[in-house]
């Protein structure tokens, strides 16, 4: 759930195996024929042990084949021990260090009984550097242990959110994530071009990100109470009083809304503000605006609302959610729940 299609996690294996067994192959090649041509020309009188090798081939052919395996099997021990040493030791990011986390299982972070492995972490960890040195020169980029520490946060956050999700048995679909993805390209000009420039990222790529944002917002709308909010914005308490008497004597909420409304953003479309989580209203516009919204019943109409913008009539048409807190908040409080270890360095 909220994860790539298991193909292109696939084919991402395959391309990084074929790349390292490639070089691995290529070394293995010229460090073989050397070795061979050494002990040819320097030990073949000089220690039994070249001849004695060379007779055990002659002999039974099959046994090269053995000793190249084992030749193959010490060069990927080793090659996994150079990775160990660049992931944990020396903090590599190179593109080198992350083909190696994926031929290894390198753990980056524990979530309970669930990994977050080194590749993910280093491929993520490389879009956010791509990213952040284009930044302007009149910016300050973040430091590398804040980008990441900032990147552990955040996969920590969705292997919780997917965890929720399976409890709440909601998942996102393909035609969801296809549906926005296409919005995406659709908003941005030259969006596959952009994702490229600006991060280093391949479109599948990014609809594993895009996965887990839409994954997560499932999760907030199922936990957390969110609301569908309408207003009338009026600047004197008189406007306020003509505007309450008219949806009080038949006039629908959205005819009022064109008639009286001083919201220019919002007064053609029925007064519509959107949906809201808690601590959303407060901010944007008023904790008292926000207390109201969040204990009005369905489709009730407010009292008059006074803001620094002015007088608020305000009706809620749809709740959803269960728990009357911020995100923030129920996430730290679904976190207490979880074990977690990271191995990584910071």
């Amino acid at each position: 759930m909220g994860q790539l299609p298991a193909i292109n996690r696939v084919l991402d294996f395959i391309e990084a195996a074929a790349l390292l067994v490639w070089q691995a192959l290529k070394i293995t090649a010229e460090v073989f024929w050397r070795f061979v041509g050494w002990l040819w020309s320097e030990l073949k009188i000089r220690l039994p042990f070249a001849r004695a090798l060379a007779a055990r081939h002659l002999n039974n052919p099959a046994t090269l084949i053995e000793d190249v395996a084992l030749l193959v099997l010490g060069l990927y021990v080793l090659f996994g021990l150079i990775g160990y040493g660049l992931v944990y030791q020396a903090r590599s990011e190179s593109r080198f260090a992350e083909n190696l986390s994926i031929l290894y299982p390198l753990p980056a972070a524990r979530v309970n009984h669930g990994y977050i492995w080194d590749h993910q972490y280093l491929e993520r960890l490389r879009f956010l550097t791509t990213f952040a040195k284009q930044a302007p020169a009149n910016a300050k980029p973040p430091t590398d242990h804040q980008l990441r520490t900032q990147l552990m946060d955040e996969l920590i956050q969705e292997k919780v959110i997917v965890a929720e999700a399976e409890k709440l048995k909601v998942s996102v679909t393909s035609q969801e994530l296809m549906a926005a993805y296409a919005e995406q390209k659709k908003q941005t000009p030259d969006f596959e071009k952009k994702l490229k420039q600006l991060y280093g990222m391949s479109p599948s790529q990014f609809q594993d990100i895009l996965a887990n944002q839409l994954l997560k917002a499932k999760v907030e709308n199922n936990q957390i109470i969110r609301v569908h909010v309408r207003h009338i914005l009026v600047t004197t308490p008189q406007a306020a009083a003509a505007a309450e008497s008219a949806l009080k004597g038949g006039t629908s909420f959205a005819d009022a809304a064109k008639q009286f409304s001083q919201d220019a953003q919002t007064k053609d479309k029925g007064g519509d503000l959107g949906i809201w989580a808690k601590g959303e209203l407060a901010a944007q516009i008023a904790q008292n605006f926000e207390d109201a919204a969040f204990s009005l019943p369905v489709n009730q109409l407010s009292d008059p609302i006074q803001t620094k913008f002015g007088y608020h009539i305000i009706q809620v048409t749809e709740k959803t959610g269960e728990k009357p807190l911020s995100f923030n908040d129920w996430y730290i409080a679904a976190l207490k729940s979880y074990s977690i270890k990271t191995y990584i360095p910071l």
